[in-house]
């Protein structure tokens, strides 16, 4: 028999016995012309035609712990095998399309597309014994769709053998053994015999993709470049499984490979949310943002801190950074229990690299730190009005906080003058708030009169007013942290603040349970009286909701707050200290306990570097994959780094 007349009996047969049905013949392998063009659909019984799937009408893979039930072990195969029989399918297709490959080349093809064809009857056969016959649900063509567009072989051994195939060296092994745990021996063995073959089609593959990739990229860097969505290597992993290196390796990739594609991700189908590291955005509001260029020690902090928006994003989401972490740091990061994004890396000036896929992909919504007026001229995947609104400007105006919030930020003056100043400054000391500024660089503990004169003259000649509040006796700072997101407000999360005796911020603490373990006093009037301004549905929060969003804003809001001891030694309470229409870093520590062990509270601090401490935050143990305990220094430490992201992990918070 040609070999092109048992592909074709492979690919064109609607009937399944003829389909699989294995040849003793001698094959011969004589060059032809290629026998097929256009788009094909391979021929299938009418019960599962791939051309009849509806997307909504597929069946979900069943839950490990239904597995020891016969029809649903048998539901689970019925995924396998219609991917063997695709397999088969699309090899078949690649023999008819290159009839002019190397003969050795299609030897193993037809080699791989025969164990292909006893994949699928294995399943068959065991997949009847459940219960379940092939077509019983609908199969999906997603296999299909991405592989049979296929122009050259290199693109075969791309695209099915490093790809989908690689992928299942973690699901046949993984579900292997789960069959094994479930008690189905017999499911157990075919699954390992077919993760064996695997083994070998990936590494049939990887020496053909060798032969033909460019010589002078790695086979990471290869494989990586010669994909195009919907397909990346996000694909030639399982999801929400164990990654299986050791599979790999066997096959022969090498360990770089097997490296970079451990930490590598890329959306495998939701529009990536798109995130954007500018803690300088309200220094480019001040400025207008025209043409606003951070100073050096902006962009040192920018460098330290940008790792943060990982810990904001999703798994699938995509993450712009100037300087991308190493794949020591990422492989550090993914070991302690964290999910990785893509990461994207921007150009010399911050903007979006020329080539890049984000240009021509489909994206969700931009979440930058926090929005700008230079973010149109950066961003242009996007349209301007989603980027900036000059109404905005006002929200990150803490004198216009002042003014519209007044009932609910105490004893806060506006000031545009010195003498305004003079009026309302206390003898014992002041905290001076420019009206916009960098968080940190925007707010000034004076312990006099003279001296809260002296910064104020300078801080005034900018023209946006400042404001003067009394230095309180803070006995406890924490912030709510909300999301805004189609006109709806939500809250999501409380956060204590690690605030010093001069109003500077040096880490938040996340916990289960934000009242419990502090003193009963502050616990008491935390229930009683302060958290029920937070609300969504108080008074006060409803003229917040209503501010933002009667200005279109959407996004991430921090709203700071504290307690005091009043003049007689009672404990009263600033509603909010300030707004901030941002991320901030009391909503990454929330969101880093993402990675925390349930009932473990975790202390998110930024200090300068210290070698010494820094070695000693890189031991965390872990349970079921999140941290329990110990610290972890979250940013990648180098010879210019000044400052350093350490998490504390423990069950007690009191120990943080």
């Amino acid at each position: 028999m040609n070999v092109n007349e048992y592909a074709e009996k492979v690919l064109f047969s609607t009937n399944l016995d003829e389909k699989l049905r294995l040849s003793t013949e001698t094959i011969e392998f004589d060059i032809q012309q290629a026998s097929v063009s256009g788009d094909l659909i391979p021929g299938r019984p009418d019960s599962m035609l791939l051309d009849s799937v509806e997307k909504a009408a597929r069946a979900s893979l069943p839950s490990r712990s239904s597995l020891v039930d016969d029809k649903n072990r048998g539901t689970l195969l019925h995924f396998f095998a219609n991917h063997e029989l695709l397999a088969a399918e699309l090899m078949a297709l690649a023999l008819l399309k290159f009839p002019n490959a190397p003969v050795e080349f299609r030897k193993g093809l037809f080699k791989t597309l025969q164990e292909e064809q006893k994949h699928t009857l294995w399943y068959l056969g065991r997949m009847k014994e459940c219960g379940v016959t092939l077509g019983e649900f609908p199969v999906s063509r997603f296999f299909w769709d991405t592989v049979s567009t296929m122009e050259t072989p290199f693109d075969y051994v791309s695209r099915l053998s490093l790809t989908f195939e690689q992928a299942n060296l973690d699901y046949s092994r993984h579900f292997g053994a789960i069959m094994k745990e479930a008690g189905d021996p017999r499911t157990a063995r075919i699954m390992e015999k077919i993760y064996r073959d695997e083994i070998e089609h990936v590494g049939y593959g990887l020496k053909w993709f060798r032969y033909w990739k460019d010589p002078e990229k790695s086979d990471w860097d290869a494989y990586r470049s010669c994909l195009s969505l919907p397909l990346s290597p996000s694909r030639a992993k399982g999801n929400g499984i164990d990654f299986n290196g050791e599979g790999r390796r066997d096959a022969g990739l090498s360990e770089a490979f097997v490296r970079n594609l451990t930490v590598y991700e890329k959306s495998k189908g939701r529009s990536p949310n798109v995130f954007y590291f500018n803690p300088d955005a309200e220094d480019s509001i001040a400025s207008g943002g025209d043409f606003y260029q951070p100073d050096s020690k902006i962009e040192s902090l920018i460098n330290d801190l940008e790792i943060l928006m990982i810990f904001l994003s999703r798994q699938d989401d995509v993450v712009l950074m100037r300087k991308p972490p190493s794949l020591e740091h990422l492989e550090r990061l993914r070991s302690a229990g964290f999910q990785l994004p893509e990461i994207e890396k921007l150009d010399g000036n911050g903007n979006v690299a020329s080539g890049t896929s984000l240009t021509n992909r489909k994206l969700s919504s931009f979440k930058p730190w926090s929005v700008a007026p230079d973010q149109p001229r950066r961003f242009g995947m996007y349209s301007e009005d989603e980027l900036w609104n000059d109404d905005w400007r006002a929200l990150f105006s803490k004198v216009n906080q002042a003014g519209v919030f007044g009932e609910w930020m105490g004893r806060s003056k506006i000031c545009f003058s010195e003498n305004e100043v003079e009026k309302v400054a206390s003898e014992s000391g002041n905290v001076l708030k420019r009206s916009i500024a960098a968080a940190g660089r925007g707010v000034r503990f004076c312990r006099s009169r003279e001296e809260t004169l002296k910064v104020s003259r300078d801080w005034l000649k900018a023209g946006d007013g400042l404001l003067v509040e009394p230095a309180h006796d803070r006995a406890f700072d924490f912030s709510v942290q909300f999301e805004i997101k189609e006109a709806k407000m939500v809250q999501v999360g409380l956060i204590r603040q690690l605030v010093g005796p001069t109003g500077r911020y040096s880490g938040s603490v996340s916990v289960p349970k934000f009242c419990k373990g502090l003193p009963e006093e502050i616990s008491r009037f935390l229930m009683n009286e302060a958290l029920p301004y937070f609300d969504v549905s108080s008074p006060m929060m409803r003229a917040v909701s209503e501010r933002f969003m009667g200005m279109k804003y959407s996004g991430p809001v921090g709203i700071d707050s504290y307690l005091y001891k009043d003049s007689n030694g009672n404990l009263a309470f600033r509603p909010i200290c300030e707004i901030n229409p941002r991320y901030t870093m009391g909503r990454v520590a929330h969101e880093v306990r993402k990675a925390v062990a349930p009932g473990c509270a975790v202390r998110f601090q930024i200090e300068k570097v210290q070698p010494h401490r820094v070695e000693a935050s890189s031991k965390v143990t872990l349970a079921n994959g999140k941290i329990s305990s110990g610290e972890l220094c979250l940013n990648e430490i180098s010879d210019s780094t000044k400052f350093a992201v350490i998490i504390k992990v423990d069950k007690d918070p009191g120990l943080l």
